[in-house]
């Protein structure tokens, strides 16, 4: 039991390492950026079209190690098979050259 709990902790110390963050800056979403983000946030729902999103937000973050993010977070509540809502849930994401791409962060957009 100790070797297994040592081998998880070694394992896990490696996620939990985070380059500190110095800035960050809002930033306004286009229509075509917000489109994006949406089409890709619901890619795997049952009902893509059913989707609802609050709370859609974007930062420019400076990095300690001075590499820059724009990172975007927000919340999707989809249809299930039978028609019903299952509750909002956190997404998050970086765009990269132009294209949202979903990333979990430990917190999305500090």
């Amino acid at each position: 039991m100790r070797k297994t709990v040592a081998v998880l902790a070694f394992a896990l110390s490696g996620c939990v390492a985070m380059t500190p963050i110095v800035s960050s800056q809002p930033v306004v979403l286009s229509s075509s950026q917000i489109a994006q983000i949406g089409s890709e946030a619901t890619k795997d729902f049952f009902d893509p079209a059913s989707a609802q999103f609050r709370n859609v937000r974007a930062v420019d973050l400076t990095l300690q190690d001075g590499t820059q993010d724009r990172r975007v977070c927000g919340e999707v509540n989809g249809k299930n098979q039978m028609g019903g809502y299952v509750g909002f849930k956190l997404f998050g994401g970086k765009i990269i050259a132009g294209r949202f791409v979903q990333v979990d962060f430990f917190g999305l957009c500090d």
